[in-house]
């Protein structure tokens, strides 16, 4: 970790460790403790003893925490129950009731085939140490409903823990205990949460979609679509959606009736479109109503150059039998009517169309034509794509290339952002090799990171094709994508079943929430020194804290311990940052970059508060009495590349350390 804190850098002390080598158990022996959550834990692991005996978070309040332990016995177990304690301030006497945890079993599926020998692209060219495990293996995921379970002697089971700070939460330490009933005996665990002194805020600030069918629904539960059952199961999908931060709704504009009258005029049943998109409002999980393709491709698919606008189908009101309309007349007819029908429930302006998925260069002007009729007809409406090339800026207002694709036309799509258009990315089953992604056979933390590279490229949204499909065997192997990639959901008895890769896609979303309130504090505090936008950046510790994990889109870190490490210090900024005495800092470089020797040196320059006093690396340095600024250049020597940066003012002080790398 290259920069630390002074009187908070205490608060957290991880216990966090990996999946190591160890010989077998006696039988009748028991092994009960904490592994990292980021590490996936196998069956036949196996762990070190003595180590990560309690179970220790950080969380803010307003915000969801994983932890995980296992167990595993030299016999045949079954683990009947696991408890929890609530979890008390021992300092002020307030509590965080056991209700607030939740608990379930790691749950394995098989993996045949490896992402390597996935049918949909050229994954062979995946570089070693980026697969887990070689298939075929059973690969930890599932987060299962079951309330007890069999463990097969030397097997190890993971166990997975969820506390969700309740909004309010004063700061401090909580602890309690969580207790495993066993057949071999019960065993304990004591439990650590350190609650920081901020709340996460309600309002999202990175849009998620992930696409699924009702139909996936419908078939997985066996329940008749719009049936009363099928509203209690979807309620159930929109509140963990929004558990999840899950905030784009893709929505089938299929689900409107449509009529054809004696008098030849079409009229349009909204009851279950209304119902549908209300499920997810009133779960707060519907910041952007997504309306599915309205057009396809031809014959030819995505390399050809036709696509073709989907017709309608409406029932003639005397016969009661389906009639088609071509694409072109029924599709503007849906529009416009469509229009008139979001404004009148105050939906307009949080709707996005797609046009037509994956348009290319090949069939990019049949596409713009279609663009531009869908804002003809509902001018309000932003359109939205998954795009395999730039150009489409003029006629489309969200763009979503593929992370390769960004990174490949990054100064393209950068120049449409800059120009009004949102950019976000997208990954299927593709990309692959060193870019993130989050198949079963890649390690979780390259899951987690997708949402940190959203921070770092000034993405605004994350797209992903398959959040609820290949359900026709959900808990068996992919037969044709890459394994995970068509579904990172599962089917319960009575609505959505979590996994490892959801929770992690949580704690993604969590972490750019992290940053974006660094950012934000910083520019507030900017406000309040009377500092204009353009004399400082920023975003410049958020984003210097975001470079120790990714520094571009195929150079991140994976490491656990390094994960958390860097969120540490994010929150440990977002604490102290407003409190007194007040400095704003940057260097440059940033301390992310490696100095040159020659000699190796770096620009150190701010705000403080104008009558404060300030020492560089021990020295007095100069601060401008008309507004608080500071500029100084600082040597480093090969011994000592640490720049220690002192504010004190009223009695207060305040010390910000920069470590950098000499080459």
């Amino acid at each position: 970790m290259r920069s630390s804190r002074g009187s908070m850098a205490g608060w957290i002390a991880l216990c966090f460790m990996a999946v190591v080598w160890q010989p077998l158990l006696y039988a009748g022996e028991v092994e009960v403790f904490v592994v990292n959550p980021l590490e996936k834990v196998f069956k036949d692991s196996k762990l070190m003893k003595g180590q990560g005996e309690s179970i220790e978070l950080a969380s803010a309040s307003n915000e969801f925490e994983s932890a995980q332990f296992v167990i595993r016995a030299g016999e045949k177990l079954q683990i009947d129950s696991v408890e929890f304690t609530d979890l008390v301030n021992a300092k002020t006497g307030s509590l965080i009731p056991s209700a607030a945890l939740q608990w379930r079993f790691v749950g394995f599926v098989p993996v045949e085939r490896n992402t390597t020998d996935a049918q949909c692209g050229a994954h062979q060219d995946i570089p070693k140490g980026e697969l887990l495990r070689l298939a075929p293996f059973d690969c930890p995921d599932p987060l299962l409903e079951d309330r007890s379970i069999s463990v097969e002697a030397g097997q190890v089971q993971p166990v997975w823990i969820t506390v969700r700070v309740p909004k309010g939460t004063s700061e401090g330490m909580f602890r309690g205990r969580t207790k495993i009933k066993t057949s071999l005996g019960d065993y304990e665990l004591p439990i650590e949460l350190t609650v920081f002194p901020f709340e996460l805020p309600d309002e999202r600030h990175l849009f998620l979609t992930n696409w699924f069918q009702i139909s996936h629904i419908t078939r997985a539960h066996q329940v008749e679509a719009f049936s009363k059952e099928f509203w209690k199961i979807l309620g159930r999908y929109a509140r963990d959606f929004a558990e999840h931060h899950h905030n784009v709704i893709y929505t089938p504009w299929q689900i409107i009736k449509v009529y054809r009258e004696a008098d030849g005029e079409l009229s349009f049943d909204y009851t279950n479109f209304d119902r549908f998109v209300q499920t997810f409002l009133d779960a707060g999980t519907a910041d952007r109503i997504e309306i599915k393709h309205i057009a396809h491709h031809g014959k030819e698919g995505r390399r050809g150059r036709e696509i073709l606008v989907y017709p309608i189908e409406p029932i003639d009101r005397k016969t009661g039998e389906k009639v088609s309309l071509p694409g072109d007349q029924g599709m503007e007819a849906l529009l416009r009517n469509l229009r008139l029908h979001l404004r009148e429930k105050g939906w307009l302006e949080r709707t996005i169309i797609h046009v037509a998925d994956e348009p290319s260069f090949h069939n990019m002007a049949q596409w713009k034509a279609i663009s531009r009729f869908v804002h003809e007809n509902i001018p309000e409406a932003k359109t939205i794509d998954a795009i395999s090339a730039t150009g489409y800026e003029d006629t489309l207002d969200i763009m979503v290339p593929l992370t390769q694709n960004v990174a490949t036309w990054f100064d393209d799509f950068k120049r449409a952002q800059a120009g009004g258009t949102e950019l976000w990315f997208y990954t299927c089953c593709s990309p692959w090799g060193y870019y993130a992604n989050r198949f079963l056979d890649y390690h979780l933390s390259k899951t987690r990171i997708l949402h940190w590279m959203n921070y770092f490229t000034g993405t605004e949204g994350f797209l992903h094709w398959g959040l609820t499909y290949g359900w026709e065997d959900p808990f068996g192997p992919a037969p044709k994508y890459p394994p995970g990639d068509s579904h990172i959901i599962y089917p319960g008895k009575e609505g959505p079943m979590s996994s490892l890769r959801w929770e992690m896609l949580r704690e993604g979303m969590e972490d750019y929430e992290y940053l974006w309130m660094l950012e934000n504090k910083s520019r507030e505090l900017m406000q309040k020194m009377g500092i204009a936008q353009d004399r400082f950046p920023a975003d410049f510790r958020s984003r210097e804290l975001c470079g120790q994990l990714v520094t571009s889109l195929t150079d991140y870190v994976t490491d656990p311990e390094t994960f958390y490490s860097v969120r540490q210090a994010i929150a440990i900024d977002i604490a102290e940052i407003d409190q007194r005495p007040y400095i704003l800092m940057a260097t440059d470089p940033s301390s992310n970059t490696q100095l040159q020797t020659g000699p190796a040196t770096a620009k150190v320059y701010g705000f403080v508060e104008k009558d404060a006093q300030l020492r560089i690396n021990g020295s007095e340095a100069e601060v401008n009495p008309d507004d608080g600024s500071f500029l100084q250049k600082v040597r480093f020597r090969w011994s000592d590349p640490v720049l220690t940066v002192e504010v004190e003012r009223d009695g207060k002080r305040k010390i910000l350390r920069r470590e950098f790398e000499i080459r």
